[in-house]
């Protein structure tokens, strides 16, 4: 007996955090608390990241992006080379579990005003999802349903006579 469709998440469901995880091709950036910020700023201008991940003792301590650089280095009137990551990262850091798929994470970035993401499974870091990333995902089901959409007008103003 065929389960009747009562919502778009059974024909095409969303993917999940693990699942955008497992297409990233670029590593993690982490750095140490004790980094300069400056040094945090070089890793992240040379490896071309906006978003770094700071490891204390194999565990996550913080995280440290451009945004908050800039607002609290510039804005505290702080030295970059001379202020440890450990003063100015944020340590309030809101995490997700590798089966949460996109539009919960997507509401969790809005509320918390965030732009990226970890993943953890347990204590461990999987990945980090960005929100450019997770729009991205979002557009690419759109398209597809629109496409299975178009597909099936398609099929109904010009069946295929052959299969009556």
């Amino acid at each position: 007996m065929q389960i009747p469709l009562t919502s778009m998440e059974q024909l095409m469901p969303f993917p999940t955090a693990e699942e955008l995880i497992a297409k990233q091709r670029e590593p993690l950036g982490s750095i140490s608390p004790d980094v300069t910020v400056f040094a945090a700023m070089q890793l992240i201008e040379e490896k071309n990241l906006r978003f770094l991940l700071v490891i204390e003792n194999g565990k996550l301590a913080g995280v440290l992006s451009e945004r908050i650089c800039a607002r609290r280095v510039i804005l505290g009137r702080l030295a970059a080379d001379s202020t440890p990551v450990r003063d100015i990262m944020e340590t309030d850091v809101v995490t997700v579990q590798p089966n949460v798929k996109v539009p919960e994470c997507i509401t969790l970035m809005y509320e918390k005003d965030i732009g990226y993401l970890p993943v953890m499974r347990g204590k461990e870091i999987i990945g980090v999802l960005a929100i450019r990333e997770l729009m991205g995902s979002l557009i690419e089901r759109y398209q597809r349903i629109l496409r299975r959409l178009g597909e099936e007008r398609l099929t109904l103003t010009s069946p295929n006579l052959d299969h009556y």
